[in-house]
């Protein structure tokens, strides 16, 4: 797919010839597959794309989308007028203008793919799960052009593909029923990474199955949780890494924190690039180069998530982390791969140290505060006894304070790993969450 020539030079001096102090096009070029399986097999295909039009004039952002360039002059006007309704103070830290072309990893582009052999696939994960009184699979892919103009002289164009994969079971038995699901998907590995993504959902879903067949409610009161990496990512996520974005940060707890030690001195939690992160990008799309950005090192409360807006504000370097869902929506401060560091333990080690206590291994739906607190189902779970895993849990719920429950941290795990998935603040966009297994002598409940 080839991007449409448009003089983006014409359109961002068009801006400041208008009152603009600064101005970006986003634009972007889409082709999207769906696949679902059911009772039925449906394939649908669609074209997104569009253009972006962001201006700062007088201090404040004016922003309008459109689907034709033929509405771009008519968008930058727009823009503009859009800004000069009200005064603002908005400053942009620095950057070095970019020039690249950034191209896809990907060994097997979705578009490589005959279609025939998509649904094959679907099928065939289809009918590996397990039975239940109703069963579905999405695929999903897409695969494109993004570019961003800016008038300081960026000039960037993404190589963009990307593949998802998801099942849902309703279940029930003996009077029970729940919902069941799986999900990964990656931006870096293609259609030759199908199988492992298959079975990624396939273990999810048994193990879950597991629990829902043969677990019990949790009996046990105020004991060790021995977090896996799935479930670690999720606090790491939900509960604390939402904190760190500059933009809620002025709301959370850890607003006057900056340089203050919060957890022990050997957890760390980052967010940035990772092997096969779903979060994964060289750029935001404010043209500024990801980093890693350690939010807690060796316990302390050290750099935000921002972008150029709030890096100005705090004086900071901007770090990459300035997204936008599509052409159609303004870049906002969001995470990309946020996980606890790893640390020096094995994971038998960490169950050693458990004589009675649970292991979580998957979370379902929940709820989370800005104040770090969180409330989230537990999937898959199953209780620790002298040391080892033994029976299944059911219906239990795990909440507790992330900023409290840091402090009651033992040990962190060797390695590292991942769930892909998505965060839908106002905005969907695609994210890791993950670290090594966690032990919690204390702060998370599970009942």
């Amino acid at each position: 797919m080839q991007v449409l020539e448009v003089d983006a030079s014409r359109v961002v001096e068009l801006a400041l010839s208008l009152g603009a102090e600064y101005a970006e096009v986003r634009e972007e070029r889409l082709i999207r597959t769906e696949i679902t399986g059911s009772d039925e097999i449906s394939v649908s295909a669609r074209s997104t794309g569009g253009f972006g039009v962001r201006v700062l004039a007088g201090g404040s952002w004016g922003f309008v989308s459109v689907n034709s360039p033929k509405d771009l002059e008519w968008a930058v006007e727009k823009a503009v007028k859009l800004a000069q309704v009200s005064k603002g103070n908005v400053k942009l830290a620095d950057v070095k203008p970019a020039r690249d072309h950034v191209r896809s990893g990907m060994r097997v582009k979705p578009p490589e793919v005959p279609p025939d052999e998509k649904v094959e696939a679907v099928k065939e994960l289809l009918n590996a799960l397990p039975e239940a009184s109703r069963k579905a699979v999405k695929y999903s892919d897409f695969s494109g052009i993004k570019r961003l103009i800016t008038s300081e002289g960026t000039e960037i164009e993404w190589e963009l593909s990307g593949i998802s994969l998801e099942a849902n079971l309703a279940v029930s038995s003996s009077g029970r029923s729940s919902w069941l699901f799986g999900l990964t998907g990656s931006v870096e590995r293609g259609f030759e990474a199908f199988d492992d993504m298959r079975e990624r959902v396939l273990t999810e879903i048994q193990g879950q199955m597991k629990c829902f067949l043969h677990g019990k409610r949790p009996r046990l009161r105020d004991v060790p949780v021995l977090l896996s990496p799935y479930f670690a990512g999720m606090i790491a996520h939900e509960a604390l890494g939402h904190l760190a974005e500059a933009d809620e940060l002025p709301n959370t707890p850890l607003a006057e924190k900056l340089g203050e030690r919060i957890a022990p001195e050997f957890v760390g939690l980052s967010d940035g690039n990772v092997c096969d992160g779903h979060g994964n990008d060289l750029y935001d799309d404010e043209g500024v180069p990801v980093k890693k950005v350690e939010i807690l090192k060796d316990g302390v409360f050290n750099e935000p998530l921002v972008d150029r807006e709030r890096a100005f504000l705090l004086g900071v370097a901007p770090n990459g982390h300035a997204r936008a869902q599509s052409y159609a929506f303004e870049p906002m401060i969001r995470m990309r791969n946020t996980y606890f560091e790893p640390g020096d333990w094995t994971f038998e080690e960490l169950l050693e140290e458990v004589k009675l206590g649970y292991y979580l291994v998957s979370a379902g739906p929940g709820q989370t505060g800005l104040d770090s607190s969180f409330t989230a189902g537990v999937m898959e779970g199953y209780v620790i006894r002298n040391g080892e895993i033994a029976e299944p849990i059911l219906g239990a719920t795990a909440s507790g304070r992330a900023l409290d429950a840091l402090s009651g941290i033992r040990g962190m795990g060797k390695e590292l790993d991942f769930e892909n998935s998505y965060c839908g603040k106002g905005q969907i966009v695609r994210v890791s969450m993950g670290g090594p297994h966690v032990l919690f002598e204390r702060g998370i409940r599970v009942v």
